[in-house]
């Protein structure tokens, strides 16, 4: 969803932090077969599945997994966070830091509030927004589950500040006539041209990108300026542009892949819908809730004992 979501005070966070990191590492890939297909990391052995990837990309709130979109690669670039979180759980449980008392202690209490919490969350919220109020919302806000076209996009950029405009051209027109050939000598092998292309990005390219090899991940027609988003979506997948003129550099654009517009399936919009919709009634959940305690307490025996508070 494009929408702004505020946090509901009483819900649990259990968003990973995204780390300020242009580009996701690139761990060299296990053989094909070495692994089950639903495996999407091996870390010391433990096995994290895509199932357990995307449970933990759902949880996440909206605002977060937008910002990990944003930048491109979203869920690698949250696995590879994970990762890093997975290694320090690792090291915790094998230095048995978990059986301190102090520890059982805090972990105890953080159960308690995460059962709270989603109860809060699942059973007195649901009674406010219910599986109607989220289908009437999706049904009546077409546009805001409209994914725009998209694509996978690597750049090569030659600064005509930092270089000469003639040794610029020059330089840019020798790396296209060598892209070219690597093109045509493959037969339009698209592994082998984004590797040519990704090799030439970090040796030549003046772009931010370079040393992730020219990658800008997913664009949209308004993710990059217009010189360049018009060539870029008039290409078709596994093809290099010309010489494309912008007001500072001579570039070069390989398109990898390209996403047509969609629109969001009801049950994938389903999590951010509930998230906004709960959001939205906050103070309906909040009295909900007093209301829900009320009960309870004046339907249990409760005793207190302030003799014994210090």
């Amino acid at each position: 969803m494009k929408r702004c979501v505020i946090t509901l005070a009483l819900a649990a966070a259990s968003a990973l932090p995204l780390l300020a990191q242009q580009n996701a590492a690139s761990a060299a890939p296990a053989a094909a077969d070495a692994v089950p297909k639903n495996v999407v990391a091996v870390i010391n052995g433990e096995h994290i599945t895509t199932e357990q990837l995307e449970r933990m990309w759902n949880r996440m709130g909206a605002k977060m997994r937008a910002q990990y979109e944003k930048a491109g690669n979203g869920k690698l670039r949250f696995l590879e966070n994970y990762v890093g979180k997975r290694l320090l759980l690792q090291l915790a449980a094998e230095s048995e830091f978990d059986k301190s008392p102090d520890v059982q202690a805090e972990l105890e209490a953080a159960r308690e509030s995460a059962l709270f919490d989603l109860y809060v969350r699942e059973v007195v919220a649901g009674q406010i927004v219910t599986e109607a109020a989220m289908r009437q919302f999706y049904d009546s806000h077409p546009t805001e589950f409209v994914h725009p076209e998209a694509a996978k996009v690597r750049i090569i950029s030659i600064s005509t500040e930092k270089h000469s405009p003639s040794a610029a051209r020059t330089r840019i027109g020798d790396l296209m006539k060598e892209l070219y050939g690597v093109r045509a000598g493959s037969g339009n092998d698209a592994q082998a041209i984004s590797a040519a292309f990704a090799a030439a990005a970090q040796k030549n390219s003046d772009h931010p990108s370079a040393a992730a090899g020219g990658d800008l991940g997913w664009i949209g027609r308004d993710g990059i300026e217009p010189k360049l988003s018009n060539a870029i979506f008039n290409m078709t997948p596994g093809a290099i542009s010309g010489i494309l003129e912008t007001e500072k550099a001579l570039n070069l654009v390989l398109i990898e892949d390209r996403q047509e517009a969609t629109t969001e399936r009801y049950e994938a919009a389903r999590p951010g819908i509930r998230e906004y919709l709960v959001a939205q009634n906050t103070q309906k959940v909040v009295e909900a809730l007093n209301r829900a305690t009320r009960e309870l307490r004046a339907s249990s025996k409760v005793t207190l004992h302030p003799e014994n508070v210090q």
